[in-house]
């Protein structure tokens, strides 16, 4: 089988949504191909995820970039995420002979890559690449993690909201979450909820509903929770999409530079209801009762299917 090498990190300064995403694509495309997955300092959630999906190689934080280039023989995929792989690094990758496929987020740099991704925003004049480079953009390029893929469901609809689920990911800081908390807690009437968070310690703000803290949790675990709550508050990330996938209705906003054109592509899509800049955010008003998503979740059938034959067209 064609050999696929996967290079993606996590932490708590950048976060988990590289990773995982990256992680689930691997998944979609194990049985067809051979998977292995490169990362820094792992940590054992990323071990324990990644042992689910294929082999996997740590590499040394100071010396990951030449590191990574050794293992390459130049018959190989190779799938980049993150934003510190300039465009001078996809060219020493394709000099070896690899194929390139790279995740796009910010458009901040020119892409020598075969295949360029970027799930959320769907204009190709924001990308610069190579005339041979294909553009896959929009939400039917989005890698789901299985448990998703295997739970979707119909967009629900509420009459009131009594259980939410808050998610801002891991490079929140814990005082804008814990002043959502509070803003969310003020305006509705709730019976609990629930907080998904990394590892690092946290102190949780005084409510009034029950707050049911989660970390690291599974992605099955996340899928259970999406079903039994009536409404998310999330950043606008990764996490928006799997709410989609199990058909839960929720408010997102951005806080960081990399959430906002995702963020604005959301709402403008009528996908979600946007609240804004975070640190912004001041008052929950009553039209979150009145947004409806016009969300179809047949996009998000489709992506399997879609990667499995793009990455294949790089094996001809």
């Amino acid at each position: 089988m064609k050999k696929v090498y996967f290079r993606a990190d996590a932490s708590a300064t950048i976060g988990y949504g590289h990773f995982i995403r990256t992680l689930a694509l691997a998944d979609m495309l194990k049985d067809d191909f051979d998977c292995t997955f490169f990362t820094c300092h792992p940590t054992l959630y990323q071990v324990s995820e990644m042992e689910k999906v294929c082999l996997f190689i740590t590499l040394q934080e100071e010396t990951h970039y030449d590191d990574f280039l050794s293992y390459l023989q130049g018959d190989e995929i190779i799938v980049l995420d993150n934003y510190f792989f300039s465009s001078d690094y996809q060219k020493l990758i394709k000099e070896k002979g690899c194929k390139l496929v790279c995740f796009d987020d910010l458009h901040d740099k020119h892409y020598y890559a075969d295949i360029v991704i970027g799930y959320g925003q769907n204009q190709t004049a924001l990308i610069s690449a190579e005339s041979y480079s294909q553009l896959c953009l929009g939400l039917q390029w989005v890698p789901l993690r299985p448990e998703f893929r295997r739970n979707f469901r119909p967009m629900k609809s509420f009459v009131e909201i009594k259980y939410i689920v808050v998610s801002l990911g891991g490079s929140a800081s814990y005082s804008l979450l814990n002043s959502l908390l509070s803003k969310i807690d003020h305006f509705f009437d709730l019976e609990d909820i629930i907080v998904i968070i990394g590892e690092e310690e946290y102190t949780s703000p005084k409510l009034k509903a029950n707050l049911n803290i989660f970390r690291n949790i599974t992605a099955q675990d996340i899928v259970t929770i999406f079903t039994a709550v009536d409404f998310g508050f999330f950043s606008a990330s990764t996490i928006c999409i799997e709410a989609l996938a199990c058909g839960l209705p929720f408010a997102c906003g951005y806080y960081v530079d990399n959430q906002v054109e995702f963020y604005h592509y959301l709402c403008s899509e009528k996908i979600a209801h946007g609240v804004g800049n975070l640190y912004e955010y001041t008052t929950i008003g009553n039209e979150i009762y009145n947004f409806k998503s016009e969300f179809d979740c047949k996009l998000l059938i489709q992506t399997e299917v879609n990667y499995k034959n793009i990455i294949q067209s790089l094996c001809l």
